[in-house]
C-alpha cells in the first residue's frame, strides 16, 4: 500500500483523537517498516491492517465503521492534494463514473506500482450506478466511506446498499448507489 494511504491515515488519527493517541497507537503497533511512511514509497498491507486493528482497539470502534470514517476523510484528503480530478464535475454520479478510467490511470502515473482496485460501471438508469469493486484487499467500508464522502463534497445524497459475491474464485462487490440529486 502507498505511503500517501498511511500519511492520510495518521491525520486522520491526529485530527479527530490526537497525536498523543496516534503515538499511543503505533507503540503498540508490530509493523514491518520502521522508517516513516512517505508518501511515494511502497509499504506493507499488514502494516495497514496492523494499523487500523490497534486503532479500532484503542479507541471502541470496529474496524469496518473505522474505515467507513477514514474513506469519508480520505476523499477530503485527495481532493485537497488533487483539485483537478473533481473540479471538472458537477454531480457525484460523473465523478465517480471517471475513477477507474481517468483517476486511477493518473494515480499510476503518480505513484508507479500502486495496485489499485478495479471498477466496472453499470448504469441501471439516469439516477443509479452499479460500481463492481474487484480488490485482493476487499475494503469495501472503505470504499464506502470515499462513497459518503463524495456525496458530501458534491453536497448531494447517496444512498448505497452492497453485495459481495465470488464470480471464478475471486471476490467482488457491488456497490448499488442511488442518487438524489
Amino acid at each position: 500500500m502507498k505511503g500517501i494511504i498511511f500519511n492520510i491515515t495518521e491525520s486522520f488519527i491526529i485530527d479527530y483523537y490526537g497525536e498523543e493517541v496516534l503515538n499511543e497507537i503505533l507503540k503498540e503497533c508490530e509493523l514491518h517498516t520502521k522508517e516513516p511512511y512517505v508518501g511515494p514509497g511502497t509499504y506493507p498491507d499488514s502494516d495497514m491492517m496492523e494499523i487500523i486493528t490497534r486503532s479500532s482497539e484503542k479507541l471502541s470502534i470496529n474496524i469496518s465503521d473505522f474505515f467507513v470514517k477514514l474513506g469519508r476523510y480520505t476523499l477530503y484528503k485527495l481532493v485537497e492534494r488533487f483539485p483537478n480530478f473533481v473540479m471538472p464535475y458537477d454531480c457525484p454520479k460523473e465523478f465517480l463514473k471517471t475513477v477507474d478510467s481517468i483517476v486511477h490511470v493518473e494515480v499510476q502515473k503518480l505513484y508507479q506500482g500502486t495496485q489499485l482496485p478495479v471498477f466496472q460501471y453499470a448504469e441501471p438508469n439516469k439516477n443509479e450506478l452499479i460500481i463492481t469493486y474487484y480488490s485482493k484487499r476487499k475494503l469495501y467500508s472503505f470504499m464506502e466511506g470515499l462513497i459518503d464522502g463524495v456525496a458530501s463534497y458534491f453536497n448531494s445524497s447517496i444512498e448505497q446498499r452492497h453485495t459481495i459475491y465470488t464470480k471464478n474464485d475471486l471476490e467482488f462487490c457491488d456497490f448499488h448507489l442511488k442518487f438524489n440529486e
